[in-house]
């Protein structure tokens, strides 16, 4: 085979890690081997979807502006920007990141008045820890961006996590406790929720039943519905950020993303954030972040846990313009012909693509979902206690 082993693994990394882009094109022009090229274009459109799962902040050009290509430093088709982990760099594992072993019951390391136990997440920027809060006696989450990584942007955000999650208080968004920069190195420390997300029960269950999926929605609903009447739009909504608690409680995670809900006629931001298979067709065309873009996102949501799959599908992000454009989707009944009908109406008004026809408000919504269960609106059920 023409190309070397290695670079294959470092594309394979790149796809994987998706902190890096690549030039494709340049890499199939300068492979001459045809096993190679082909290899390489599956490696493309693998590429492509993982694009589509993975969540985007980017800049979204105007309307007949050329996109920047995705690409990364290349020479004859050799990768020479970093592509993934290497334990030669300074990425290389250390006590500060939690990933080497350490004595039973002895803390990874400690950040103020917080004994880091555990890694529970890594992102490209900073990892998610599972502390004790040696002052309260409690376990949290821990959000804590590397050192030597940090950017007055990245500081910024995280504490901008932190001011959003402080306005919204409901038992189904998680608690924010405090936000810090201590000694140079920026954490956000919240509830830490013992549980699975929705993403790893669909997973691990198959697809949900429509009943359980309505009770969840209600619960959901009433999420947005405090975060929408904080004067905020949460813009991430998605399975993988919603998680259930060991006693049954769904609680809306990660708001690193949300934001102070735009007055009408503000000029949009021209940025793309969020997770492409759940955003709306207006975000993808460069609009700006509402309730209904929110809404959008839970009967996508929905939409997924009783499916396995999205209205929408593409295999790259341009497809996926495309796809909005011609009206390219899975309706609800194709998909699952047992649905309930009146959960279906929800589902697919909540998912419409033109967002004066989707509910007015998340409490709509949640009335909506009520009346498909033949429930009481004002009552709160357990969803796992009828699934």
């Amino acid at each position: 085979m023409g190309v070397q082993r290695s670079r294959l693994l470092e594309l394979a990394a790149s796809v994987a890690d998706g902190t890096v882009d690549i030039d494709w094109n340049d890499l199939e022009n300068a492979v001459a081997d045809e096993d190679d090229k082909q290899l390489l274009q599956e490696l493309r459109v693998l590429a492509g979807l993982a694009q589509l799962h993975r969540s985007e902040e980017l800049s979204t050009p105007a309307p007949g502006a050329q996109r920047p290509s995705n690409r990364t430093r290349s020479s004859r088709g050799r990768v020479v920007g970093r592509i993934g982990p290497s334990l030669t760099d300074s990425d290389a594992p250390t006590v500060e990141e939690g990933v080497l072993p350490r004595p039973s019951g002895q803390p990874l390391d400690r950040w103020g008045h917080l004994e880091l136990i555990e890694q529970i997440g890594q992102g490209s920027f900073g990892n998610v820890y599972r502390a004790r809060d040696t002052r309260l006696d409690r376990d949290v989450a821990l959000k804590l961006l590397r050192k030597g990584r940090q950017t007055s942007e990245l500081t910024e955000k995280i504490l901008h996590e932190g001011r959003i999650l402080a306005r919204v208080r409901h038992r189904n968004v998680v608690t924010v406790f405090g936000a810090e920069d201590r000694d140079g190195q920026v954490g956000l420390w919240m509830e830490y929720i013992r549980g699975r997300t929705l993403e790893q029960l669909l997973r691990s269950t198959g697809a949900f039943g429509a009943r359980e999926a309505a009770l969840i929605g209600q619960e959901l609903c009433r999420a947005l519905a405090s975060v929408h009447k904080a004067g905020l739009v949460h813009r991430h909504i998605k399975a993988q950020n919603v998680m259930r608690e060991e006693g049954g409680r769904l609680v809306l995670m990660d708001f690193g993303a949300g934001q102070f809900v735009q007055a009408a006629g503000a000029a949009p931001s021209g940025r793309l954030t969020g997770t492409p298979l759940y955003l709306a067709p207006e975000l993808l065309r460069g609009g700006e972040a509402t309730i209904q873009s929110d809404i959008y996102g839970l009967g996508v949501l929905l939409f997924h846990l009783v499916t396995s799959q999205y209205p929408v599908n593409a295999s790259s992000l341009d497809d996926l313009r495309l796809a909005h454009r011609d009206g390219r989707r899975l309706r609800l009944h194709d998909a699952r012909p047992d649905v309930a009908d009146d959960f279906g109406r929800v589902v697919e008004r909540a998912a419409h693509p033109e967002a004066p026809r989707r509910f007015a408000s998340a409490g709509a919504m949640q009335e909506a979902l009520a009346r498909s269960l033949g429930l009481d609106s004002t009552i709160t059920v357990d969803p796992q206690a009828l699934a």
